[in-house]
């Protein structure tokens, strides 16, 4: 009875080991298929592309972030219905609106506007405008660009706008190639460019723009940026730089004579008597100090030979009273 009561609970445990996987399995959750990756949003960069020529086009938007014309490498075998959304050369906005690319002079006139328009220039002088789609205007707080020649071949342009001032410097060959641009939070170019450029309180209301070229004269150039115009309010408070002054020098104050070590074979003295009271003593000169000396040594051959004399004459004395 006991055999086959054991038997039968052996029975049921291997039965349940080996359905507790499947079971396991058939209340599992069901596995989801993995769903692609959503596609990237590119609607902040769509607009209306528009060719301008040397491979480039022009995608022209204004929106709530104001006009803009995003200039897009795109190939000259470019067509309308080809993709655009490739390699940004450079793009014009309220900020910005004056640039250059592959020989093309790039200007957003009207920028304040309503109805701002895009001004491409060849290197041969032709223009084109294209106009961007209607917005809204707004208080125009740019001013520029005003051309300044910084020497070596290079000029700057002086741009004021609600974020402040701004330098683009460009090379004079190659179409005016870019070669960097300063505003204020990137006022100086570093010392590895070779040449001093930098924007003199760049947060102020008169920033100063500054440079020193290679191959010119010694003397720093100096020319103010544009006035703001009236009614600007820029994005940021005027903090104008102040003067560096230099700490005052405290006076020189007296040195202490030097303590002259003492030598091992000096010893202090410490008066005693009248001179520790303040009394001054005679000083035996030279002549005084023999004179004492010899009277001394008198004195004590003296008393020598009287000692002498009274021993010799005791003795005497004694053998007489011997004798008698």
């Amino acid at each position: 009875m006991r055999t086959a009561l054991r038997t039968s609970i052996v029975t049921v445990a291997l039965a349940g080991a080996v359905l507790v996987p499947t079971a396991g399995a058939a209340f599992a959750a069901p596995a989801t298929a993995p769903q692609p990756a959503a596609a990237s949003d590119n609607s902040r960069y769509e607009g209306e592309p528009v060719y301008v020529g040397e491979g480039l086009v022009a995608v022209l938007r204004n929106k709530e972030e104001g006009p803009e014309a995003w200039i897009r490498e795109v190939g000259p075998d470019w067509k309308p219905g080809d993709t655009y959304m490739v390699h940004v050369v450079t793009k014009l906005d309220r900020t910005l609106p004056h640039d250059k690319a592959k020989g093309l002079d790039l200007e957003l006139t009207k920028a304040a506007s309503a109805h701002p328009v895009l001004v491409v220039t060849a290197a041969d002088g032709g223009a084109k405008s294209y106009p961007l789609p209607a917005g809204e205007a707004s208080t125009d707080c740019r001013v520029g660009p005003v051309g300044q020649a910084i020497g070596a071949g290079m000029t700057a342009e002086l741009y004021v706008s609600e974020l402040g001032p701004k330098v683009v410097l460009l090379e004079a060959g190659d179409g005016g190639r870019g070669f960097d641009q300063l505003d204020r939070t990137h006022p100086s170019l570093p010392e590895s460019a070779g040449i001093i450029a930098r924007i003199v309180n760049p947060s102020g209301a008169k920033p100063v723009f500054e440079w020193k070229t290679q191959g010119g004269n010694d003397t720093v150039g100096r020319v103010a940026f544009p006035a703001f115009p009236k009614g600007c309010k820029p994005s940021y408070a005027f903090t104008d730089d102040k003067p560096v002054t230099k700490p005052s020098t405290p006076a020189p104050t007296a040195t202490p004579a030097p303590v002259r070590p003492q030598t091992a074979g000096q010893t202090s003295v410490v008066p005693k008597g009248p001179v520790a009271a303040g009394a001054e003593l005679p000083v035996a000169t030279g002549s005084d100090t023999a004179d004492t000396a010899d009277t001394a040594t008198l004195a004590a051959g003296g008393g020598l030979i009287a000692a002498f004399g009274a021993l010799v004459a005791g003795v005497v004395l004694r053998r007489r009273a011997a004798r008698g």
